[in-house]
């Protein structure tokens, strides 16, 4: 017996990526699997199984999500860039000036993130309903 569930255990972590990237498992699993992923914060593989959840709730709480953290990169963007105009070491000013690009990058990711959530919100028949601020 202890045998038997060992291979079974084994079977489902072996098969267990392939299987659920290719959409077969019931959507109750790839709603499970978009929660966890946007508790970890990882958008990029809630959006990947955001496709067979059909669950357009989902994509709207990833939609919020990723639009409540823009708002926080903007407000850290604000912050540094008054940094960076009272700052007059060069040295502090070129910190200030990579933290202002991280910063970019990020909203520029979560925008792309938002896009395609969007994209899951706006279905086959209708248009997106905007991409936010």
């Amino acid at each position: 017996m202890l045998g038997l569930g060992l291979l079974v255990r084994l079977g489902r972590q072996v098969l267990a990526g392939p299987v659920a990237d290719a959409g077969v498992l019931p959507a109750g699993y790839y709603r499970h699997l978009v929660l966890a992923a946007l508790e970890e914060e990882d958008f990029s593989g809630a959006l990947r199984h955001l496709k067979w959840a059909g669950n357009p709730l989902l994509a709207q709480i990833m939609v919020l999500r990723l639009r409540l953290l823009s708002a926080r990169h903007r407000q850290q963007q604000v912050a540094v860039q008054d940094l960076l105009a009272s700052e007059s070491s060069p040295a502090r000013q070129a910190q200030y000036q990579t933290l202002l690009a991280e910063e970019a990058r990020a909203l520029e990711l979560l925008r792309d993130y938002e896009a395609g959530a969007m994209a899951h919100l706006a279905g086959p028949g209708r248009a997106p309903t905007g991409a936010g601020p």
